[in-house]
């Protein structure tokens, strides 16, 4: 009998053989200047300033999406520190040959997708410029100033049936194409809140919502089925929001929701869509 390939052997039998993992990051020389966006590689080694957008978060990410998939190759690829460098080395590479500079002033969207066998392919496009306080909110405010809203949301009217690709970022997204499909408009500024068969809010189509609960920021639990995006472990590990349970029957219209991800940062927005009147 024929021997299959060690790559092919070491997957999870039950995942799509297509499968890819991926996570999406901004790249912007303004970052270097933020103390909070300044990493070490190694516990003993100093801070150093980074321009790509909580970039050990998202390592961790694509690193708990291999484990889960059972991509070996990809774990012992991006583990440890000499993971954290090769994402590094990849995304500086990627800026020089895109736009000639390694470190390339103007903001952008970098997509990393990780194969089985720990390939890295990245693609990028500019982004819209944003200031500071936009990635590291300290603290969310509940009553923010009506002239920075910068999302439009929509509570989807359709359920989502919760599964390891809406906890983890993969190119398995139909489900998220097909909740989306109903919105009058592609634009990037509608963002649609995605709903579990118990009626629970799981994340956003393209972000992570915060949801103002009892006096406290509340995202909802990853139990409820979505996905664990950097910027949510970020909010989380600050103490600017906890994780609950958030139900669709309790969404308001005109309710104010933070959003969050690891391109645009922090913005916020009012439900204008499929929320209780």
């Amino acid at each position: 009998m024929a021997h299959l390939p060690l790559s092919t052997r070491l997957l999870n039998p039950e995942v799509p053989p297509n499968l890819k993992i991926f996570t999406t990051l901004r790249s912007d020389a303004l970052l270097l200047s933020h103390p909070l966006n300044h990493f070490s590689p190694t516990s003993t080694s100093p801070p150093s300033p980074s321009q790509f957008y909580l970039i050990p978060y998202h390592r961790d990410r694509l690193l708990s999406a291999a484990q889960y998939f059972g991509f070996h190759f990809a774990i012992t690829r991006l583990s440890g520190p000499s993971g954290l460098s090769i994402l590094q080395s990849a995304l500086e590479t990627h800026l020089l040959v895109t736009y000639s500079s390694g470190i390339y002033p103007s903001p952008v969207r970098i997509r990393i997708t990780v194969s089985p066998t720990g390939d890295l392919s990245l693609t990028s496009a500019p982004t819209a410029a944003l200031s500071l306080s936009a990635f590291f909110p300290l603290p969310l405010s509940p009553s923010p100033a009506p002239a920075t809203a910068t999302w439009r949301i929509h509570l989807s009217p359709t359920a989502i049936e919760p599964s390891p690709y809406t906890a983890h970022k993969t190119t398995q997204r139909d489900m998220y194409d097909s909740a989306r499909a109903h919105l009058s408009t592609a634009h990037t500024g509608v963002e649609l809140l995605v709903v579990n068969g118990k009626g629970e809010v799981m994340e956003g189509s393209l972000t992570t919502p915060y949801f103002w609960r009892e006096e406290i920021w509340v995202t909802p639990h990853e139990k409820c089925g979505g996905n664990r995006g950097t910027t949510r472990r970020w909010a989380l590990e600050r103490g600017l929001a906890v994780e609950g349970l958030v139900m669709a029957q309790d969404v308001r219209i005109g309710e104010v929701v933070w959003l969050s991800n690891g391109v645009r940062g922090f913005g916020w927005g009012r439900v204008e869509a499929g929320g209780k009147e």
